[in-house]
């Protein structure tokens, strides 16, 4: 009797050893991107947005840009510039997170597009080094 005892408690041990086999495995070489056919493509997905295509952009559309803060217009406002273009963005200090950026730091904004043309104003939700 005290045999089958021990059975019936080791027997749920047992299979909590077969339960933790799962997870990452690392040592694995990923396929290379351009083998990838389905699903999202970290690099195609997440590449930043030229400021001459954001001014075409749906109103609240979101948009990461990748260049330049040159100058502060006013208030919460700064003009920012990669290769094909200027826009004004819209910064809240909290979004710089305690940092200090020159017109010689190459950053990374994020955030929502407002206004058409040459109107149009980025409403920045995050900033960060590229």
């Amino acid at each position: 009797m005290n045999k089958v005892a021990w059975v019936a408690m080791l027997l749920p041990l047992s299979f909590a050893a077969y339960a933790d086999t799962g997870g990452f495995e690392a040592g694995k070489t990923p396929p290379p991107q351009h083998k990838e056919d389905a699903g999202y493509k970290g690099s195609d997905d997440t590449a930043e947005t030229p400021v001459k295509l954001i001014k075409d952009f749906r109103q609240g559309g979101y948009a990461t840009l990748e260049g330049y803060i040159v100058k502060k217009v006013k208030g919460d406002m700064y003009q920012f510039r990669d290769s094909t273009g200027t826009v004004n963005i819209e910064a809240p200090a909290t979004t710089f997170k305690g940092k200090t950026y020159s017109a010689e730091d190459k950053v990374r904004v994020s955030g929502k597009v407002f206004g058409k043309g040459d109107k149009t104003h980025l409403k920045v939700s995050r900033i960060d080094e590229p």
